[in-house]
């Protein structure tokens, strides 16, 4: 991995809203366009909305059309299409920046807004997942020139709980949802800091299990993160804040663990690892090999079919200074793509300028990176060379 829109509340993410926040540290700016083995070209462009402008969420091509709150995305090679979580309402983005409503608004409440969008396995290019802020998970399908939702989780009352499905509490604060090996689904429980998969027997109808998978439950309902530990299962912890997770074709979900200023890995047997290293406080955005490599909050996360690309963005490096996407390839280095710039728009990485990050969603070759602004109410593409 939020159409057209009628209602008048709209909530934006706290991590989308708080980029301007962060403390004015003045550091050195990083370079956007070398690494340690290659030179990385960097292109930025806007492809949907109007900047400032969220009309009444009108469908269209390009500038023609308008959001109301882009955050979280996918992208489906099966089809070549970006899917765009837009409110309560999924817009579909295709090659050629034409704009349309893929699931209207009224299919949610007014105030249901989805989390995170991620695509459900198999061949039917279109068939998603997404997690809804009033703790539900969805699947939705084509249905040739319609669709048809199915509620795997229904939950009003937030809880950490385990077992089968929807026979207790299971979902609270949830933001993220992705797949990996086998169709397991995982999400995020952000007031409990733990993520947890489900095991799906059947659609229809819907049967399954809830198990813990990584992370340490806080004490209590929204206490305290543990101290930072990588380790299996609920050995491992995870920062507060959590807002973002993502999957690869090999079963790897990599989080964006903005307390702790990293994108953690957590391995299909529930390893959790960092992906650079850890630092005890407030971090900087720093380039390098991964031993040196930091990061300023870590607040979305996107991967390459095959791993070997992480993307992530961070609150750059503060003050006045936009919000940074960078790439860790694991094992190796960070490089900062796009964030160094102080004057909004397109144009090569390092003079491009990015506003409040909602989402980002890369294509399975790492070639083409989809960013969200809420706040510019656009869709940007960045394309490395």
């Amino acid at each position: 991995m939020k159409q057209h829109f009628s209602f008048k509340f709209l909530y934006l993410p706290v991590v989308a809203l708080i980029f301007t926040a962060a403390c004015g540290k003045k550091e050195s700016r990083p370079s956007v366009t070398t690494s340690p083995d290659n030179t990385i070209h960097v292109t930025v462009t806007t492809i949907a909305g109007k900047v400032n402008d969220h009309g009444n969420g009108e469908d269209g091509n390009g500038p023609d059309a308008r959001f109301w709150n882009p955050t979280k995305m996918v992208f489906d090679n099966r089809n070549n299409m970006l899917y765009v979580a837009d409110g309560t309402c999924i817009r579909s983005i295709d090659q050629q920046n034409n704009v349309k409503t893929y699931m209207p608004e009224h299919v949610l409440s007014a105030y249901n807004e989805i989390m995170d969008i991620d695509i459900a396995p198999g061949t039917n290019g279109g068939t998603l997942y997404f997690i809804s802020k009033e703790n539900d998970i969805w699947k939705i399908e084509p249905n040739g020139n319609s669709f048809t939702t199915t509620k795997i989780i229904d939950r009003i009352y937030g809880g950490n709980e385990v077992g089968p499905i929807n026979t207790s509490d299971q979902i609270d604060g949830p933001t993220g949802v992705t797949t990996g090996k086998n169709g397991i689904i995982y999400f995020l429980n952000s007031f409990w800091n733990t993520m947890h998969s489900i095991t799906l027997n059947s659609i229809a109808p819907v049967s399954g299990t809830v198990a813990a998978f990584a992370g340490k439950a806080t004490a209590t309902r929204g206490g305290s993160a543990w101290l930072f530990k990588d380790g299996v299962g609920d050995d491992a912890s995870f920062g507060g804040s959590v807002s973002d997770i993502a999957s690869d074709a090999n079963g790897n979900i990599y989080v964006a663990d903005f307390r702790n200023d990293l994108v953690r890995m957590v391995t299909p047997n529930g390893m959790v690892t960092s992906l650079f290293q850890y630092k005890d406080g407030f971090g900087i955005d720093k380039d390098g090999a991964v031993a040196v490599a930091q990061a300023n909050h870590v607040t979305h996360v996107s991967a390459t079919a095959d791993g070997k690309a992480v993307f992530f963005t961070t609150y750059g490096l503060g003050g006045n200074y936009s919000p940074a996407l960078r790439m860790v390839r694991p094992g190796k280095d960070v490089v900062t793509l796009v964030g160094t710039a102080v004057n909004y728009g397109d144009g090569p990485g390092g003079s491009a300028w990015l506003a409040s990050v909602g989402g980002i969603a890369a294509t399975p070759d790492g070639k083409t990176i989809y960013v969200a602004e809420p706040g510019k109410k656009v869709i940007r593409k960045v394309m490395i060379q």
